[in-house]
């Protein structure tokens, strides 16, 4: 190999390597890109100002994940709404993990991932950024509908899909944590 294939081979590497990666598994979309940064900017706010947390263990498929085995759910609230509800599911296959964002009782934005176990991995699986075998999904809702949706991963639901059940799934999350004692936080400063 001449000095000249050493010094462009770098570069190569660099520009074939995300192409190879997107192929594996490439990203699929649906709706308009151009709320995700609205929507985040809406989410950012919550940070440090929650006023209290509830949580919840259950043996429950509070989810609807096939092959549930332990629920675990936390609100953040500030003041008596509920802004963020985090919950993990462990299966017989992995570990199913949701985050939903309410501003003033509505759904705005909704995080999903399933990690895999590696004996129930599909063959050639999308890996996160922990080298897990995994899928995610982030919906972004306006008026009560997704609006812009992202998907990545072997099994991952449509993008788009499946907004009215997401709805009701956090509102089911919600009403098992309003029924659970709030332990107070301070709000970061």
């Amino acid at each position: 190999m001449n000095f000249r294939t050493l010094i462009l081979l770098p570069p190569l590497v660099a520009m074939v390597s995300p192409l190879t990666a997107q192929t594996k598994s490439p990203e699929k979309t649906f709706g308009d890109p151009s709320v995700k940064e609205t929507i985040l900017e809406e989410t950012r706010e919550f940070y440090g100002k929650e006023t209290a947390k509830a949580f919840l263990l259950t043996d429950d498929d509070v989810f609807e994940v096939n092959g549930s085995n332990t629920t675990e759910i936390e609100g953040s609230l500030v003041g008596a709404n509920f802004v963020r509800i985090v919950a993990s599911v462990s299966t017989k296959r992995g570990k199913y993990g949701v985050e939903y964002y309410l501003r003033d009782g509505r759904l705005v934005f909704v995080y999903e991932t399933f990690e895999y176990f590696a004996k129930s991995a599909p063959a050639g699986a999308w890996e996160n950024f922990r080298h897990i075998a995994a899928w995610e999904r982030r919906s972004y809702f306006r008026t009560g509908v997704v609006a812009y949706s992202a998907a990545i991963g072997k099994g991952a639901p449509e993008p788009g899909g499946d907004g009215g059940k997401m709805q009701e799934q956090a509102r089911r999350a919600g009403r098992l944590l309003a029924n659970r004692p709030q332990v107070p936080v301070t709000p970061r400063q």
